[in-house]
């Protein structure tokens, strides 16, 4: 049984992935893999595979929010 692909979430990983430099490889990886998250099953049905390789793309993602929480706090000295 194929697992149901969100394309909402599918297009917002690939868009973050891509802002944040993740390779090319991984981020369609990931796009797939958190597209196809089950909230009911236990890592979300994600397999130990599919764990690492968030845990390669998480760093690129944490870095984004970061730098983008420092711009936000910025403009609000302007």
């Amino acid at each position: 049984m194929s697992k149901h692909v969100d394309p909402n979430l599918y297009g917002a990983t690939l868009r973050a992935c891509e802002e944040s430099g993740v390779r090319e490889d991984l981020t369609y990886k990931a796009a797939v893999i958190i597209a196809t998250d089950d909230a009911g099953a236990p890592n979300l049905g994600r397999t130990p595979s599919d764990q690492e390789i968030i845990k390669q793309v998480l760093p690129y993602l944490q870095s984004r929010g970061k730098a983008e929480s420092k711009r936000t706090t910025a403009l609000h000295y302007f």
